[in-house]
């Protein structure tokens, strides 16, 4: 599922001091609900919802297991109507079915979170909660933050208040060095990381890309398009000209992931000056999404392998110490949509129009037979009571067929017609006798001084029926039926089995 060349970025350095410290950089998950396709009905929304449900945990669980990560990055679009008025409830359930989907075996592998818009929502409308940022916070962590992995800075900068921030700075005509930041906001947070300085090399993650020319070329790897500027109802593809270049004067970022685009793109901004790791230019990956219900074929995911060298004993005197280095590389999931429309669609197509040509079939067929053994009209004999002899004469030649005697009880009236149902045949000795069908497998026997019979059908069993009795929609309802439960069955246990074995 997860290419070896997408997992040698993880391989241990040859150095022997050495160390590699592997992080998973997911972006834009956007787990569905009810609301998120307002033109479908109840049961395609639960069906849809069921299928892109199961393709995230196959992926997520398939994914951590072969990368086996040390820390796990979620770039943001957690949930897709994090945003949307909803009770308390209703979110704790919907958040926990986020964390059910990304189950991580080890409790202890430290992951982190951005907010992204469709889970506090950018700008103002009815339909945002005002609690959705605050209800973010409290479950998934703060909106702004940092910590250090392998001797690498790496910085969460919450992109959305920043947009709002900055369009409030714009129309008060403030410029970023002498604009009065919000407290705690994410301009406050960059510029109080600055005034500090640093020596590390940092490592930005940020949900909205960074500004770029509109002829900007994403790379060979993108599906189709480019990221272009340009905002909507709840979103804007990238930040302005000026907060992109305050983050990259400010931080000097040696790489940056970001998402919200969905598809991959790579493009390398200009640095003001030299960034940590003496370049002057600053690769932004913009991660694929992970799902594969958001307008991509091949989702797929970042990662990111950061090296630090530790010093040996007899060197730690001498100065300076060989600088930390990134490798990153992109890794792409199946084309799980594809599957299901060039492989599984038209076998299921094949099957059900062989399962209605077969019951078309089956229903001419048995018409022209039904037809053929109806008993034609007898004239009325003149005679009564020489057919009266007869018919006495073949109801006693119908006994013998079935093994009784003449003295024998019996429930028939001999004065009644031959039964067109019971077929003539030699006599059976033993009590209990089998018959089979291609179709199904029945079995006779006496209880009780009855005679029984217990009948086991096999799929398409209504061929031993006749169509014509059943009718033909129920019989290839039926067969449809009897036909799917098998790979169905197989479909969910194997589902079971890629999720939790």
């Amino acid at each position: 599922m997860i290419s070896s060349q997408c997992l040698c970025v993880s391989c241990q350095p040859d150095a022997p001091n050495a160390r590699i410290a592997r992080v998973l950089v997911v972006a834009d998950p956007q787990i569905a609900d009810h609301r998120s396709y307002p033109m479908r009905n109840s049961l395609m929304k639960a069906l849809g919802q069921f299928i892109i449900d199961l393709n995230l945990r196959r992926s997520w669980h398939s994914t951590i297991n072969r990368v086996q990560p040390h820390a796990v990055v979620f770039l943001g679009d957690l949930m897709d109507n994090g945003r949307a008025t909803m009770s308390n409830s209703e979110y704790n359930a919907y958040a926990a079915r986020f964390f059910d989907i990304f189950k991580l075996r080890d409790l202890s592998m430290p992951t982190f979170f951005l907010p992204g818009n469709h889970d506090i929502g950018l700008g103002e409308d009815v339909s945002f909660s005002l609690e959705a940022a605050t209800r973010y916070a409290s479950t998934f962590g703060p909106w702004n933050h940092k910590t250090t992995i392998g001797n690498h800075t790496v910085m969460f900068i919450d992109a959305v208040a920043l947009v709002e921030e900055d369009v409030d700075r714009a129309a008060r005509g403030y410029s970023y060095d002498n604009w009065p930041a919000v407290a705690g906001g994410s301009v406050d947070f960059v510029k109080r990381y600055a005034a500090r300085g640093h020596a590390s090399p940092i490592v930005l993650f940020t949900h909205i890309p960074l500004a770029r020319p509109l002829d900007a070329d994403c790379g060979p790897l993108r599906e189709r398009g480019t990221i272009r500027q340009g905002h909507g109802f709840g979103y804007q593809n990238t930040l302005s000209n000026e907060a992109s270049q305050f983050l990259l004067r400010s931080l000097g970022p040696s790489l940056i992931f970001s998402g919200d685009d969905h598809d991959y793109c790579e493009y390398s901004h200009p640095l003001p000056f030299s960034s940590a790791s003496g370049s002057t230019a600053v690769r932004e990956i913009t991660v694929k999404s992970f799902s594969m219900a958001m307008g991509i074929r091949r989702p797929g995911f970042q990662l990111l392998s950061l090296i630090s060298t530790v010093p040996a004993i007899e060197t730690l005197t001498q100065l300076p110490n060989s600088p930390p280095s990134l490798l990153d590389t992109p890794c792409f999931l199946p084309d799980q949509l594809g599957i299901y429309l060039n492989i599984y669609l038209p076998f299921i197509l094949l099957s059900v129009l062989s399962l209605l040509a077969f019951n078309v079939y089956r229903a001419l067929a048995g018409g022209n037979k039904h037809a053929q053994r109806r008993p034609e009209a007898s004239p009325r004999p003149s005679h009564p009571e020489h057919s009266s002899y007869r018919a006495n004469d073949d109801y006693e030649l119908y006994r013998r067929s079935l093994g009784q005697s003449a003295t024998e009880d019996t429930d028939e009236d001999p004065m009644l017609p031959l039964p067109m149902t019971k077929p003539a045949g030699p006599a059976h000795s033993s009590k209990l006798r089998g018959r089979s069908s291609p179709a199904s497998h029945s079995w006779a026997f006496y209880l009780l001084g009855r005679r029984r019979r217990i009948s086991l059908s096999l799929p398409c069993s209504m061929a031993n029926h006749g169509v014509h009795e059943v009718g033909l929609l129920r019989g290839f309802f039926s067969d449809v039926v009897d036909v799917a439960w098998p790979p169905l069955l197989a479909f969910c246990v194997a589902a079971w089995c890629a999720t939790h074995v």
